[in-house]
């Protein structure tokens, strides 16, 4: 059993299987970040999964507002270096000479990384 981030959620993968997800639902990106680093530090097989989340909710709550400020923080610095990556990339894309239909699929999948943000 191991926990991966895949597409930008932390994911239970048992014999090459996905067989939970942790989803971000309404949570917050600051939030959603700390209680996945949470549940990694603290995996125990002892704990079924739900257990794990509700204690990583927790962890959260528990955090001082200053804590949460500074995860915010790194989140939002995460965000602009990922708007500037795909800035960039559009841009050279852009230039690139080829179909514009294999292009399209390019900036797509660029979109698609810059939403996990």
């Amino acid at each position: 059993m191991a926990l991966i981030i895949i597409d930008g959620e932390l994911c239970v993968v048992e014999n090459e299987e996905v067989t939970h997800v942790f989803e971000r639902g309404n949570l917050s990106r600051s939030a959603y970040k700390h209680m996945c680093s949470w549940v990694q530090t603290n995996f125990s097989l002892k704990l079924n999964i739900h257990e794990l989340w509700e204690k990583a909710q927790e962890a959260w709550d528990n955090l001082s507002e200053q804590n949460k400020m500074c995860i915010w923080s790194v989140c939002q610095q995460e965000k602009q270096n990922a708007q500037d990556i795909r800035d960039g990339l559009l841009a050279n894309l852009k230039e690139y000479q080829g179909y514009s239909s294999v292009k399209n699929q390019f900036s797509e999948a660029i979109e698609r990384v810059f939403e996990n943000f």
